[in-house]
């Protein structure tokens, strides 16, 4: 029996398999850099599941071919059984582990694998030749050796009752297919049927390579591999902070394995883009792998990098930004409302290749226009050659370069009183010596609210050292529940625009066991209980400041989840421009280490690091990316403890304690 399927998979190439005796012997090019997991099961059917046979495994040193051997799992009919099985490789759709996983079956008699038949057209997957009928007409096919790589077009040939032969093949001298030897003991046949597939170790991204150029709407192929947990999360990253433009995959994720990216959104020029991959397990334990950067040249024409998804929070108006890739151009943007009916057009020139400006939401007769959102074209001399007319109108409307802007939604998101503080600090560490100072470390945030009178909630404590601490959530025992339960309460409180948190977290969550929501809140639910997720709701609840001392907070969509933009943003008039409120998102785009390692000791640096960020923000007035590139410099914050790079900055990279908090 033999599986096929039209899914189109990304393999390891040059992938073989053969059986010597009773064994079944695995085979891929390999660099010795690399390590394997290598799976096999007996079906694909739902009640057979995938056994690792090896993982980590090592890629040969000695040669740039990796060697698998699987010992007696071939075994063979009794002579004369009459059983018919036949030698094939499928690429049928693989489950979570990966998309591009290389899978072989291992239905295979004692030969080498048979001739292989795969659609010229690159339209389905390889299948045996075999199953093709007598007299099939193979034109539109290419044959091909899976075990010389030797390959012959189809055009000429059809399929006769017997067997090719692969030398007849790579000769190419006539169709008269001849069979294949016996095997072993003149048994043509074995009785039993299993499936292998060996991926890379981590993360690794596929069909793309060091100086490919993008542009436009780009689908990436991924493959990933993990002997422990189940993938949870899958995303394009760059400098370990996920791509603007990007989607991010969460559990489940389908298949196949990939990642789109609109490089629209991205500056043009060269950028060093990795897969980040994190698997998870109901204990909590995790592990994260990331891709080696891919370096890519990104270039269109019109993009978007600094483009405001929202607009109308506080007033009427909206912020136009674009940059054009030659900046020296005119430039025309069509404006059009919510059911793609041309308002107007607004038409200059750009002599640095920004194209900026607000729309106070008035047509051409000065009439006003209140619609949720609107579209827009952009149009430069260089994107058509219509752009030579004369005249106000843009040749938008009939070319076809033009360039569609990302969609735009008003944000309709009032607040009843100044933003209240919500403060928690997981006590999960209480095995370290001085773990007090670690959950006091965001007391300053907190005091300061109440020194101000604005609502701090679940209520804060002080500890035997008169250190004022964040609400504290017990770490797995009795309480643990109802403490993230008083969490919650506070997070969705209508007044809560603040938010500081210690403790561990993810990409897409914070807590330890994320599959576990009652001592857990994942982004998801943070995304649905504010209205954040999609833009377009009219209950909106978007926070202001969100500090997040957690793991991997920044890696995912958490900042999306609390409205704010997931991107730096370094001018505030951008904001004034779209009458949106500055708010501002800080995580951690990487594990963090809390200890020090091999000592029961907390890591002071740690400590010390997000200490001087709440001084120079509280004491001196800093901005908030200032305030973090000041306490990374400072002498008690050693590198080696911490690697304070890895703290990001999304949104309002310069917004202060108090302000827009009214």
């Amino acid at each position: 029996m033999s599986f096929a399927s039209a899914i189109h998979t990304f393999a390891i190439e040059g992938l073989k398999i053969s059986v010597q005796s009773s064994n079944a012997v695995l085979s891929w090019p390999s660099t010795n850099t690399e390590t394997y997991i290598v799976q096999y099961r007996p079906t694909l059917t739902p009640e057979s599941s995938w056994q690792t046979l090896a993982d980590n495994l090592a890629a040969a040193n000695s040669t740039n071919i990796t060697r698998f051997v699987h010992s007696n799992i071939v075994q063979y009919a009794p002579p004369g059984s009459g059983s018919g099985s036949s030698g094939s490789i499928s690429l049928p759709m693989s489950d979570e582990m990966s998309s591009a996983s290389s899978m072989m079956s291992a239905t295979a008699t004692a030969t080498p694998a048979m001739p292989m038949a795969i659609p010229a057209n690159g339209s389905g997957g390889a299948v045996p030749l075999a199953i093709y009928p007598p007299g099939f007409d193979l034109s539109g096919f290419t044959i091909f050796d899976p075990v010389t790589g030797e390959s012959v077009p189809g055009n000429g040939y059809s399929v006769s009752p017997s067997l090719m032969s692969r030398a007849q093949i790579s000769s190419a001298q006539d169709d008269e297919i001849q069979p294949l030897d016996a095997s072993p003991n003149g048994v043509n046949s074995v009785t039993n049927t299993g499936f292998y597939r060996v991926v890379r170790d981590g993360a690794h991204l596929f069909g793309i390579t060091n100086g490919m150029n993008l542009s436009g709407v780009v689908t990436i192929p991924v493959e990933v591999a993990n002997g422990y947990g189940t993938l949870d999360t899958l995303s394009l990253t760059e400098d370990e902070a996920p791509v603007y433009g990007a989607t991010s995959q969460t559990s489940p994720i389908p298949l196949p394995l990939q990642l789109t990216v609109d490089t629209t959104q991205m500056s043009n020029g060269v950028h060093q883009i990795s897969a980040s991959a994190r698997w998870d397990d109901t204990n909590g334990g995790l592990w994260e792998a990331d891709s080696s950067p891919v370096t890519v040249n990104v270039y269109n024409e019109i993009t978007f990098p600094n483009w405001m998804p929202r607009f109308g929070e506080l007033g009427n108006s909206l912020m136009l930004a674009v940059q054009s890739a030659h900046t020296d151009a005119d430039w025309w943007i069509d404006i059009y409302d919510s059911q793609y009916a041309y308002i107007g057009t607004f038409a200059g020139h750009t002599y640095d290749g920004n194209i900026e400006g607000a729309w106070n939401l008035l047509g051409p007769y000065n009439e006003f226009h209140g619609d949720d959102t609107f579209h827009f074209v952009v149009t430069t001399e260089w994107t058509s050659s219509l752009a030579q007319q004369q005249g106000g109108a843009s040749p938008a409307a009939t070319g076809t370069a033009s360039a569609v802007a990302p969609r735009l939604w008003k944000a309709t998101d009032p607040w009843t009183g100044p933003g209240g503080w919500v403060g928690v600090a997981q006590h999960a560490f209480d095995n370290l010596i001085d773990h007090d100072l670690m959950y006091a470390e965001l007391g300053g945030f907190v005091g300061a609210a109440q020194n101000v009178g604005w609502q701090v909630s679940p209520p804060p404590y002080t500890d035997g050292n008169d250190n004022l601490s964040p609400f504290a959530i017990n770490f797995q025992n009795g309480s643990e529940v109802g403490d993230w339960s008083t969490f919650r309460s506070a997070l969705y409180n209508p007044n809560s625009r603040n938010l500081v948190y210690f403790g561990h977290g993810g990409p897409y969550g914070l807590g330890y066991n994320q599959a576990n929501t009652n001592v857990s809140i994942s982004a998801k639910e943070i995304g649905n209980m504010l209205h954040t997720i999609p833009d377009n709701q009219t209950n909106r609840h978007a926070f202001r400041f969100v500090f997040l001392d957690g793991c991997s907070t920044a890696k995912g969509t958490l900042p999306e989840a609390f409205g704010i933009i997931h991107k730096p943003i370094t001018d505030v008039d951008y904001y004034a421009g779209a009458s949106i409120r500055p708010s501002a998102f800080v995580g951690w785009s990487a594990n963090k280490y809390v200890s020090l390692l091999f000592t029961p000791y907390i890591n002071y640096a740690h400590v010390n690091f997000i200490s001087h960020i709440q001084t120079q923000m509280l004491a001196f007035g800093w901005g908030l990316q200032e305030s973090i590139d000041f306490a990374a410099n400072q002498p008690d914050v050693y590198w080696p403890f911490i690697w304070t790079g890895q703290f990001k900055v999304f949104g309002f990279t310069d917004l202060h304690y108090g302000q827009y908090n009214n």
